[in-house]
């Protein structure tokens, strides 16, 4: 018992984290002074993520120490290795960034609920509890627990239309996608009599053919997959990105896709490895689609937000590319990539916070280039890495995942895969045109009737914004004049049993 509850210490001290900091976001609503109290929250909240990433960091030295590569705990419900690890620490430190970029824009969109940064916590306690997943039960409850921190972040503006339908439409293809996670369990479980994934991995691994064992594993996906907003089961994407308040729309952009990609290579490589050869098809399928699809739907848009929610479409793509491939190589390449896609979006979004006050309209940043120089090359480096221009970080990304679906002789998955990047190149190079060769006198529709008005020449980036817009800048330019420092992490990554 006690062994347990050293091993889950992070968790523990997060729960009565936010157990603690409820009661006392309770009795501070009752003080008055709502904005001081809010972002007093906020900053209490980052320092109980701080603590609970140095309390992983001591149990990652003693999951050294103790010679053992994996710990499993509660009642083989959890478990502790190098892998998890990784990816809490990843998960904590962009949840910390959000938390950072959303003082300034929780007062801005007057969000002045003190449960944001609790729900913030709530979301990425389940991510935490999700990665460390060896059990069906403890996987489905904890997904159960990020999925309605997010439905309800996505109608944080209870007063706005758009924000309120993004939340119902959230909740309802969730409940969906929740129902399919459960029948797809429920097939396996039927099939197998284990929940646990050891259980499964032995059963599954050295079974005969059976359909309704495929078709489980098929719905288990699909269900993750739609988390991720992947073709075809990204239709609440661009909606739910649109209408949710701007620091919500950069969690989700985020944060959840680290965990979801995190437990979908868990079951892949563990208990589905077994029928792998049939869940394949759809992963790639899936990812292909997405890149397509995501370049063809997004040529049109007007609004930077729905731009930037086909963008994480395609990127998914890329990502489900990498997995479904199934290598040593492509599973290097994705990690890569995922760890780009993080910081060019915290960029992206850093951008989008402290530039647009008012509205999202691509049509405001025209002549920002006269307006605010510096900015405007940093987001059109950003933009041109987005793309994969090379010699640009996104471009290294992109390049190794389609060169190990080519290793793999995935050759039409990947010609697919560069068409559909090439078209979705047009769009990012539509908003570099706004940006240097419009003038600022352009006019915009507002969000709701006909009335039209001037873009405002406000284009100042906050303190917090323009650090975390020049780390993330430093990083890709450096990544694009050495990038063999990340592509060793990786490849030590791999080869020292993390992935």
């Amino acid at each position: 018992m006690l062994n347990n509850i050293y091993w889950a210490l992070p968790e523990i001290f997060l729960s009565l984290g936010i157990v603690g900091l409820l009661w006392y976001g309770v009795i501070a609503s009752k003080l008055g002074k709502k904005v001081s109290r809010l972002v007093e929250i906020n900053y209490i909240s980052i320092g109980l993520l701080v603590i609970t990433a140095i309390l992983i960091m001591n149990t990652s030295s003693n999951l050294i120490a103790s010679s053992s590569s994996s710990i499993i705990i509660s009642l083989d419900l959890l478990v502790v290795n190098d892998f998890t690890i990784l990816v809490k620490l990843v998960l904590l430190m962009s949840s910390i960034t959000i938390l950072l970029l959303g003082i300034e824009s929780i007062v801005r969109e007057k969000l002045y609920d003190f449960e944001f940064p609790v729900l913030i916590l709530l979301s990425t306690l389940g991510m935490m509890l999700l990665v460390s997943s060896t059990d069906m039960i403890m996987l489905y409850l904890a997904i159960e627990l990020l999925s309605l921190s997010l439905y309800v972040l996505a109608s944080a503006k209870r007063n706005r239309e758009h924000s309120t339908e993004a939340g119902l439409k959230y909740f309802l293809l969730g409940a969906l996608s929740s129902g399919l996670l459960l029948f797809g369990m429920a097939l396996v479980y039927t099939f197998t009599g284990e929940t646990t994934f050891a259980g499964l991995s032995s059963y599954i691994f050295y079974a005969d053919w059976q359909p309704e064992l495929v078709a489980g594993g098929l719905f288990i996906v699909i269900s993750l997959i739609f988390k991720l907003g992947g073709v075809p089961f990204h239709m609440w994407v661009p909606d739910v990105y649109e209408g949710s308040p701007n620091i919500v729309t950069a969690y989700f952009a985020i944060v959840p896709k680290i965990a979801t990609l995190g437990i979908l290579y868990s079951l892949l490589t563990g208990p589905f490895l077994g029928i792998f050869n049939y869940l394949q098809p759809l992963i790639l399928i899936s990812g292909v689609l997405s890149i397509i699809w995501a370049g063809v739907a997004a040529l049109n848009q007007a609004k930077l937000k729905r731009l930037l929610a086909y963008s994480a479409i395609s990127h998914v793509g890329f990502m489900l590319i990498g997995l479904g491939t199934g290598t040593t190589f492509s599973i290097h390449a994705t990690l890569v990539y995922i760890l780009l896609y993080i910081i060019m979006s915290f960029n992206t979004f850093a951008f989008v916070l402290s530039v647009f006050k008012h509205g999202n309209f691509i049509t405001q940043l025209s002549g920002l280039s006269r307006i605010n120089p510096v900015l405007a090359l940093s987001i059109s480096t950003l933009l041109l890495s987005i793309a994969g221009v090379p010699p640009l970080a996104g471009f290294y990304s992109k390049y190794l995942v389609l060169l190990s679906a080519f290793d793999a002789e995935l050759y039409f998955i990947a010609f697919l895969a560069v068409m559909g990047s090439a078209i979705s190149a047009f769009y990012y190079l539509r908003v570099f045109k706004w940006i240097w060769f419009n003038d600022s006198t352009y006019f915009h529709y507002k969000d709701i009737g006909d009335v039209l008005y001037p873009v405002t020449n406000n284009k100042h980036v906050s303190f917090t914004s323009s650090i975390i817009m020049g780390s993330s800048l430093f990083i890709i330019i450096t990544f694009m004049i050495y990038p063999n420092w990340l592509l060793d992490l990786s490849l030590t990554t791999i080869s020292s049993g993390l992935l």
